[in-house]
């Protein structure tokens, strides 16, 4: 299985506002979100980091879901 990595880094632009660059695995260009203030910046960090750590617990889950019917049915109990 191939790993995703996600990556989230503050800059501070020349205007003083600060800017989130989002990038999803290591060759892709980042999307950019902003400008904002910097608590809104490690605001917005820390709810993308919340909700991929959700996504990826639900992901695991139904993985390991699957791995449970597939063992259930090999036995030959379903």
């Amino acid at each position: 299985m191939v790993a995703i990595r996600l990556k989230w880094t503050v800059h501070r632009g020349d205007d003083g506002q600060y800017y989130v660059h989002e990038t999803i695995g290591e060759q892709s260009a980042p999307v950019v979100s902003g400008p904002m203030t910097s608590e809104a910046a490690v605001h917005f960090v820390d709810v993308q980091e919340d909700e991929a750590q959700r996504r990826f617990e639900l992901l695991r889950s139904e993985i390991a879901g699957r791995s449970s019917l597939a063992d259930y049915e090999r036995k030959g109990e379903a």
